[in-house]
């Protein structure tokens, strides 16, 4: 199932819904499981059932578990047979139940994640950025401790932004560049989650931009403590366009990235060579600490995907894009702030 957190305008406002991409639509499920539970319960019943089982935010849905898959999935079918015979088929009390992408604004699947953890578990990506970035060397420049321990810093909550929303260029730099890396939701709340049983607690993935500003990072870098405004800005934290279910990507070991900028394709690869696992990095951050549903884990890119890596720099007004195999393509534009 490709899930989605989108904002719609209506005659009363601007409301954050919870929709899925099915037959060729964004279903917004909230409004269809209470249409669908209306045909057969008082509307309030519907309402009441619909608002517990298929709530218009992600967190809410995914802790609801396997109830609200199936409350999504009937939801679903639902509407399907609706739009044999009605293009635009609404609610009892006249609500959409579907949209078309023009007529939505893509939020981040969670847009306020409870935390981010942005790992390095592919160290292909750590060695060359210790060498061309960093100007570090040691043996294989890769820190020995760096090969047993699954490194990830925690970004900013704040900096989250979806697909199409425009990426703001920090007036205090002058180098912006894209990392582009498979993101991982929780799904199930857990603590000492052994590796073996870590995958029961991943909800599904994402495409995910984090964005960084390469002649600031090797400032904060050298003090052992960043990075910090290289990597936090409003925006730097960009994820979507959906979440795709883990049961509909089994196999997440080779999965192929293209990088285009302005449609040239700068970058085309799989997301190999892992030194450690989402599994890995669950059960090294789960050690006497609680993970909470909608908590957001990040990959790191592949290795001479990103623009420091190729010496290839994007610039302002240029539309950066990734495509990963099986779940999304992820779209900005970049602007330029000014102080």
């Amino acid at each position: 199932m490709k899930l989605l957190t989108f904002e719609v305008q209506t005659a009363i406002g601007r409301f954050e819904r919870l929709g899925a991409l099915a037959h060729g639509a964004i279903v917004d499920l909230t409004s269809a499981a209470m249409s669908h539970l209306a045909e057969t319960q008082d509307l309030n019943a519907a309402r009441r059932t619909a608002a517990a089982l298929a709530p218009p935010d992600m967190i809410g849905f995914l802790e609801g578990g396997t109830q609200s898959r199936e409350q999504a999935e009937a939801a679903l079918q639902y509407v399907g047979g609706r739009l044999e015979d009605d293009a635009r088929p609404l609610g009892p009390q006249g609500e959409r139940l579907t949209f078309n992408e023009d007529e939505i604004r893509f939020l981040a699947p969670v847009p306020r994640p409870p935390m981010i953890r942005d790992g390095i578990l592919i160290l292909d990506h750590y060695r060359v950025g210790m060498e061309r970035l960093l100007k570090f060397a040691d043996k294989d420049n890769v820190l020995e401790a760096a090969k047993s321990i699954p490194i990830y810093w925690k970004p900013s909550r704040a900096a989250v932004a979806g697909h199409l929303e425009p990426i703001r260029w920090p007036h205090y730099s002058e180098i912006l560049d894209y990392e582009f890396e498979l993101g991982m939701y929780i799904g199930k709340r857990g603590k000492n989650i052994p590796v073996e049983r870590a995958w029961e607690h991943v909800a599904g993935y994402t495409v995910f931009n984090d964005l960084g500003l390469r002649d600031v990072q090797p400032g904060e870098m050298s003090l052992r403590m960043g990075p910090a405004k290289a990597k936090d800005f409003e925006t730097s934290k960009i994820m979507g366009p959906y979440l795709v279910t883990a049961d509909e990507l089994p196999d997440i070991g080779s999965m192929k990235l293209t990088t285009k900028v302005n449609d040239e394709v700068w970058f085309e690869g799989a997301i190999e060579g892992w030194a450690f696992s989402f599994a890995d990095l669950i059960a090294y951050v789960s050690r006497e600490e609680t993970l909470q549903v909608g908590e957001f884990f990040g990959s790191g890119p592949p290795a001479y995907s990103c623009g420091f890596e190729i010496d290839r720099w994007v610039k302002p007004g240029d539309v950066v894009s990734c495509e990963i195999e099986g779940v999304g393509t992820l779209t900005n534009r970049i602007v330029r702030e000014t102080a």
